[in-house]
């Protein structure tokens, strides 16, 4: 008999039970330590941009990358990217994203003494996180779409109603929903900054702290 069980982002209180049942039946469960595209696509979510490209390149050269192609035009040690990969490993297993027991998916190869000549991942591995970083990059791709869709929408509003009113936050948010965009305070905060930074509007008198903009003249 074969039970799998997923549980997504469980609280500390809950883990630590499931934990101890399990290490209570340990002679008796086999933890799936296997990485699967939602684990990969975690992985590589949470690694920072340039721990990412060790990832990417890797899966470009069909599981390994050389360190000269990583250093560019950097002459500095590559072994901080080593740490930071132990420690997202870590941070995840803790999280429940992966068992503590799954094997590391890329690691680093070198002369030893800390130096580190490249970074290998196993063949197996390579359509796996292939596929996860496809998933992310799309994502990433869509959400870039729908932010300038969102900032060209507030524009249009913003060029519509001309010199009248001041744009604040509230504003932003009823105009972007009325053009069928959903959007929280902090977006649509980040898009009147954005058009003021384009020249579409031009800050004014903050009012109890909140910032205020009036459209610019053309």
């Amino acid at each position: 008999m074969r039970i799998t069980i997923t549980v997504d982002q469980p609280d500390s209180a809950f883990q630590e039970k499931l934990l101890a049942l399990l290490a209570e039946q340990a002679a008796h469960v086999e933890l799936d330590a296997t990485w699967t595209r939602e684990r990969a696509e975690a992985y590589y979510r949470s690694l920072p941009s340039r721990a990412r490209r060790i990832v990417a390149l890797a899966v470009a050269g069909d599981g390994y990358v050389a360190s000269d192609d990583l250093r560019g035009e950097e002459t500095t040690s590559l072994r901080g990217h080593s740490a930071a990969l132990k420690r997202l490993l870590q941070r995840g297993a803790l999280q429940g994203l992966w068992p503590e027991s799954i094997q590391p998916p890329i690691t680093p190869q070198g002369p030893g003494f800390g130096k580190v000549a490249g970074y290998a991942m196993d063949e197996d591995l390579v359509p796996v996180f292939f596929a996860a970083l496809t998933g992310v990059e799309n994502e990433h791709e869509e959400w870039t779409r729908q932010r300038m869709t969102q900032k060209e929408a507030l524009e249009q509003a913003v060029r519509a109603h001309g010199a009248g009113g001041t744009w604040d936050t509230r504003r932003a948010v009823t105009a972007l929903a009325a053009a069928g965009h959903q959007v929280a305070d902090k977006r649509a905060r980040q898009i009147l900054r954005d058009l003021a930074e384009a020249g579409v509007l031009v800050t004014a008198d903050s009012a109890g702290g909140r910032a205020v903009y009036h459209a610019a003249a053309h």
